[in-house]
């Protein structure tokens, strides 16, 4: 069934759109920074990662994904000196830029030999007509979960992307935005088969209520702790 967002615009064709762009993210990453091989990166736990913003329910989703409890992140600086590697307030801060300069939370496994991460997330600010109705109806291999404004994790053939816009007004150079979407990409063929759409959300979800109380949002953000049941319909 073909699904619309509030601007006619359906969201098979968001969903394809946000994939593309993570794709060129992550390989230029990946080439980048040596992927999980490069010498000298730190392992860390789960617990450690993407700004140590994972919970104990996150933490678990996470080596339950990965098979793992031992992972890298990206190291160095960009071009324009911004570090790699993700925290809350650099994310924060490049909320509104283009999607080159947005500041990522790329984890990789420590005894991999992947080029691309096995978590890519990213966040940017988006206007209230780009956030999905109410009344859509989930797509094959998709599922909808009760949280912010929209969430929903949806499975390809090779991947899986997961999406969670909340309610946060932010400002920019070119204007005020009420909302902001956090993005989730994860490869399949590196993660366990028995692994769910609720450990991807439950990350994703973790990083969200860290970005929320970081810009300021959070009582807005409608985040809860614990990640929910799917939604049904």
């Amino acid at each position: 069934m073909l699904r619309t967002t509030k601007g006619g615009v359906s969201v098979g064709k968001v969903w394809r759109w946000a994939a593309y762009g993570t794709a060129l993210v992550i390989g230029a990453a990946a080439c980048g920074d040596g992927g999980s091989d490069e010498a000298g990166q730190p392992v860390r736990s789960p617990s450690q990662v993407c700004d140590a913003t994972l919970k104990a329910s996150a933490r678990k989703a996470l080596e339950d994904i990965g098979g793992t409890d031992r992972y890298t992140e990206l190291s160095g600086n960009q071009e324009n000196g911004d570090p790699r590697r993700f925290s809350l307030p650099l994310a924060a801060e490049r909320l509104h830029s283009e999607l080159p300069l947005r500041n990522k939370c790329a984890v990789y496994k420590a005894d991999g030999k992947n080029d691309f991460p096995l978590l890519d997330i990213g966040f940017e600010a988006q206007t209230a007509s780009s956030v999905p109705g109410k009344d859509v109806k989930a797509g094959d291999g998709e599922v909808f979960y009760p949280l912010g404004a929209f969430a929903a994790v949806n499975s390809k053939p090779g991947s899986d992307y997961a999406t969670l816009i909340f309610t946060c007004a932010t400002k920019g150079p070119d204007g005020s935005t009420s909302h902001v979407k956090a993005s989730l990409y994860v490869p399949t063929e590196q993660t366990q088969p028995d692994s769910t759409a609720t450990d991807r959300m439950a990350i994703l979800n973790d990083v969200s209520r860290a970005m929320a109380g970081q810009l300021g949002c959070a009582d807005e953000a409608a985040l809860p702790a614990q990640v929910p049941g799917p939604a049904k319909g």
